[in-house]
């Protein structure tokens, strides 16, 4: 009998193991979308009575954004998952999410669902119904002699800006001025300035949050000497995963580059407090991003 006892007990936590479980029953997942125009994805998730779902947001693609996501525990062992999706990215793409079993804090079980979908550029408005009803246009001699006269006072102007060019002095004999301040000041004094510029009040809202990535941009260059001039919102968001000390702002950096996008490249029209959150945000991760001050500085004091 004791044999037996101990064979129990040395069997019950294989048993606990193998009881938590964590599967995908159901997937709802397009296989094309078009670029910048929001879709939806749905999952249903099975699991161990008596655990918690949840979704790690590290895991979440970079090429996506997402807009909303709703959560519904149908029974005591499912739980649907509904994600409301905005591409940014065109072509093949892969969008991943993992899912945990927790109990507390402790992560028990991770299921993690990847699946292509092919990102179409946004299709413009053709009729081949349509008609040119516009009388045929005929070039009168005059209008030639115009053209030829514009031509050859550009040709002269070309040749103006070629000749000073070539004569005008050396670019490195020129000493070159440079903001010698602190990142963080640089780039809160350039948002005070972009906030008195009046773009806002003149609704140059593309121009504006343009400025404002920027600004973003440039902090981020001169605080981890990376070169993101060129990167796009996504490939920017993956940079900024990897980077500790920005890992707390991952989720609102996320929110105000895919707003900036909305705005930039869909011409959506921004209020005036998601303006006010974004230069929150922008405030509050240079001042807690801010490096400490060099020994010389301190020794300026």
């Amino acid at each position: 009998m004791r044999a037996l006892f101990f064979i129990l007990i040395s069997l019950l936590p294989v048993n606990l193991l193998f009881s938590q479980e964590l599967h995908l029953t159901e997937k709802q997942v397009p296989a094309q979308a078009s670029f910048a125009q929001p879709f939806s994805v749905q999952y249903q998730i099975s699991h161990t009575p008596g655990y918690t779902v949840a979704v790690d947001e590290q895991s979440l693609s970079g090429d996506f954004s997402i807009q909303k996501q709703e959560t519904n525990a149908t029974t005591a062992q499912n739980t649907s998952y509904q994600f409301t999706v905005l591409p940014f990215s065109i072509g093949k793409s892969t969008f991943t999410v993992t899912f945990q079993l927790r109990q507390g804090n402790e992560v028990l079980a991770a299921l993690t669902e990847s699946t292509p979908i092919d990102i179409k550029p946004v299709t413009t408005f053709q009729d081949k119904k349509l008609r040119e009803i516009r009388s045929p246009f005929k070039m009168y001699n005059w209008f030639t002699w115009l053209l030829v006269l514009l031509a050859v006072v550009a040709l002269f102007y070309v040749l103006y800006l070629w000749t000073k060019r070539m004569t005008a002095p050396r670019a490195g004999s020129v000493a070159m001025v440079r903001d010698t301040r602190p990142c963080h000041v640089i780039a809160l004094s350039q948002i005070e300035a972009l906030l008195q510029s009046g773009l806002w009040e003149q609704k140059q809202y593309k121009i504006f949050y343009i400025s404002l990535v920027d600004i973003l941009r440039e902090y981020l260059q001169r605080r981890f000497q990376w070169d993101v001039s060129a990167e796009t919102s996504s490939e920017l968001l993956a940079r900024i995963k990897k980077e500790k000390e920005l890992t707390p702002f991952i989720n609102a950096l996320r929110t105000f580059l895919t707003d900036s996008d909305l705005v930039k490249f869909a011409k959506a029209v921004p209020t005036e407090p998601q303006r006010n959150q974004h230069i929150i945000i922008l405030r509050e991760l240079i001042r807690q991003t801010t490096p400490p001050p060099s020994p010389i500085q301190e020794a300026s004091k």
